[in-house]
């Protein structure tokens, strides 16, 4: 383990409207609230980033006393897309590193460039007669790896991030066994 811990009680982000939400971030900072769970699809992490900049600002708390944690998002699985879809989440977010980065949901999706659309949500072309989710035929074994590459810079303070189940301590690689289902390998930390 880091030895880093998690606070216990925490502030969910998904469904905090854009217009509130730095205020309210603010507000649970003052409250006494240190952990905040946020990801890409919420769509409120450059709000989000507003309120902890401001209540880091003020001096309510240190960057080291706050517990962020994001999510990479079904459309940005693909290895070459998870670490700028992180380096995304800290921009928004206006912090240098998250404690906490994990998969959203195990379900890959074909990716949505982030000029087009973002967050991309779940459906590939809203605007289409049929709007429908585009499955994209990634490996978990491919999107898992390339989140261990978030330990190296610029993201290298990602301390801790989960994915299929599996809890991972920056410094240490989990060992992916090698599976003939290479769709659902199996994990075992290397300690």
């Amino acid at each position: 383990s880091s030895g880093d811990r998690m606070p216990a009680v925490g502030m969910g982000l998904w469904k905090v409207p854009k217009s509130t939400c730095a205020d309210c971030v603010y507000a649970a900072v003052q409250t006494g609230y240190r952990c905040f769970d946020s990801a890409c699809d919420y769509g409120n992490e450059a709000e989000t980033g507003n309120g902890l900049k401001r209540a880091l600002s003020d001096g309510l708390l240190a960057r080291d006393k706050v517990f962020v944690a994001s999510k990479l998002w079904n459309t940005y699985h693909r290895r070459q897309h998870v670490r700028l879809a992180c380096l995304r989440s800290l921009r928004d977010l206006q912090l240098e590193y998250l404690d906490m980065y994990y998969v959203h949901f195990p379900i890959a999706l074909k990716f949505v460039d982030f000029e087009t659309r973002y967050p991309p949500e779940w459906l590939h072309d809203p605007s289409a007669p049929s709007p429908r989710m585009v499955p994209d035929d990634v490996p978990l074994r491919e999107t898992w790896e390339a989140m261990e590459e978030l330990v190296r810079p610029p993201c290298a303070r990602v301390r801790e991030r989960e994915c299929g189940g599996g809890v991972v301590d920056r410094g240490k690689k989990l060992n992916v066994k090698k599976s003939n289902n290479q769709k659902n390998p199996t994990f075992e930390n290397t300690t």
